[in-house]
């Protein structure tokens, strides 16, 4: 999905929670994308947010200290006005920024972050694991959003697949059917619907 982004000419923000972000690069290089050119003009910033869990100091240019709530807040101050109407901030797994808080505090927290990056038409993919908060958490979280989309792995056929799901979208009727993400070679990306799969 970022590939495709970057390769339209939107500006991506990618606060990776998961992995390095050597690993990241290697990836989309295996995929015959190189970041380099994208991230020298900042057109892709990648930023780390995994290896101060290491215990490690990250040596990126771009890093998060922490997922403390005043931490986040600072950096995203200062970085907020060199992102252009039509980019995308994703971040991988805010629900870690949920665990370094209290549901309370970080809710006030992330209606005024959200407001403030989608302010001059910028978009944001923030990732949410269920099954870890509150269902008001949830239900507050997915209020303030345009759309909500379910990314699953499960059994389908006896294989193991990604799925993804529409949940609600803002303003528009919804296809909420099942689907199998499929993903190139080239990192382009494809969804198959299930039921077609089960007519073959």
């Amino acid at each position: 999905m970022v590939a495709e982004m970057l390769r339209k000419g939107t500006e991506v923000l990618y606060i990776s929670t998961s992995r390095q972000l050597s690993d990241i690069r290697e990836n989309f290089r295996r995929h015959g994308l190189d970041t380099s050119p994208f991230e020298t003009n900042d057109r892709l910033v990648l930023s780390d947010a995994f290896t101060f869990k290491t215990g490690r100091q990250s040596t990126e240019k771009y890093h998060f200290p922490s997922l403390n709530i005043a931490d986040i807040s600072l950096i995203s101050s200062k970085s907020l006005d060199q992102w252009a109407p039509g980019s995308v901030r994703l971040f991988e797994n805010v629900s870690e920024v949920v665990e370094a808080s209290d549901e309370k505090s970080f809710l006030k927290f992330y209606r005024t972050w959200i407001s403030r990056f989608v302010t001059k038409g910028r978009i944001v993919i923030d990732g949410f694991v269920r099954g870890v908060h509150s269902d008001a958490l949830y239900t507050s979280v997915m209020t303030s959003a345009d759309g909500v989309f379910e990314l699953r792995t499960e059994e389908i056929e006896g294989q193991m697949e990604n799925t993804l799901r529409a949940r609600a979208f803002k303003g528009a009727p919804v296809d909420t059917t099942k689907h199998i993400l499929r993903v190139a070679e080239d990192l382009s990306v494809s969804l198959e619907a299930t039921k077609r799969k089960s007519q073959l």
